[in-house]
């Protein structure tokens, strides 16, 4: 059956929120198709965006980006007093912690879903760096790396996915990172998380695609926000000093972009969101799986694929002769 929604027309309201979307006010209506809904402008439909990780960096800016637009937005943090500033903007502000369990999580959404009447898009940015060697980092800190970047955007959406299945549409954007291709010294238990982050999108986009769901992991190269500041960056706590070498250059060089990234995340918040919605510059676009961002990531990403090709190209004949007779 095809999915439709009601569309209201000829309306010189209040600007949309909340409310006026749960409303039970009679207007004229149109129906529409998911990608046509998808399609249209803030000035005539308000969709519902839920983002975790709102309190600064790229949650924020892609939760101010939609509010311009006229969009509904739920924004969460685990301390909800850091999102004052959007509140004040329009932002409907909720604490959530993505490690928490599920029940907890289903009762945010429901709760949401209560006042907002569906949610039409999902950003799954909550997220840190940990950063220490392979053989430095403890397993109680790679499982709270893991249990943040990676599980927690799995206990999100499996919180909002039975709402988006129930009504046929909505699109998912797990945020991953430049470094899900390339393991960096100091920083590869944080690469490997994003790394599953981005596997996983492709997994559930394969999984959903015929529900109308779309799922799409984003790739940011480095863009000027406060992830590398010490608020969002965690350092184990052992040292190894055989590989300090590598280790501390690798980390000296994150040092040395903080504040200084070239991404301007205000920029890349607004194209987010007209790729997340088709509309503007990527009207007529589909999402891709894996959707590179900035500059740096999509000059990076290629010459990393073009490593692998030489790789494979040199071992092939004797890695492609293991098949049986």
């Amino acid at each position: 059956m095809e999915t439709r929604w009601q569309l209201r027309t000829s309306y010189s309201g209040p600007k949309p929120t909340a409310a006026l979307i749960h409303s039970s006010v009679s207007l004229p209506r149109i129906f529409l198709t998911f990608n046509t809904f998808f399609a249209l402008s803030s000035e005539m439909v308000s969709r519902v965006w839920l983002i975790t990780g709102c309190s600064s960096g790229f949650g924020k800016c892609i939760a101010e980006a939609a509010l311009r637009r006229g969009d509904v937005v739920v924004a969460t943090a685990r301390q909800v007093a850091t999102l004052a500033d959007l509140e004040s903007k329009g932002a409907l502000a909720y604490e959530l912690d993505v490690t928490w369990p599920d029940e907890k999580l289903n009762g945010v959404v429901s709760d949401v879903l209560g006042k907002t009447g569906r949610i039409d898009v999902l950003v799954n940015n909550a997220g840190y760096i940990l950063t220490g060697g392979i053989e430095e980092v403890s397993a109680k800190e790679v499982l709270h790396q893991y249990d943040t970047n990676v599980i927690g955007q799995l206990n999100v959406a499996r919180a909002i996915l039975p709402h988006m299945r129930q009504k046929r549409a909505g699109v998912i954007c797990n945020m991953a990172s430049i470094g899900s291709w390339r393991g960096v010294p100091g920083a590869g238990i944080y690469c490997s998380s994003k790394a599953a982050c981005s596997i996983n999108s492709e997994a559930l986009r394969a999984e959903v695609a015929h529900l109308g769901i779309d799922v799409v992991a984003v790739e940011p190269g480095y863009f000027r926000t406060n992830f590398l500041t010490d608020s969002n960056r965690k350092r184990a706590q052992r040292r190894v000093p055989d590989i300090s070498g590598p280790v501390d250059a690798a980390l000296s060089a994150l040092d040395a972009k903080n504040c200084k990234q070239p991404g301007n995340p205000i920029v890349a918040a607004e194209l987010l969101f007209e790729a997340l919605t088709h509309t503007g510059q990527c009207m007529g676009k589909t999402l891709p799986s894996r959707l590179a961002l900035g500059n740096d990531a999509v000059h990076l990403i290629p010459s990393i694929m073009d490593q692998v090709r030489k790789d494979i190209d040199e071992w092939k004949a004797l890695t492609g002769s293991t098949d049986f007779e």
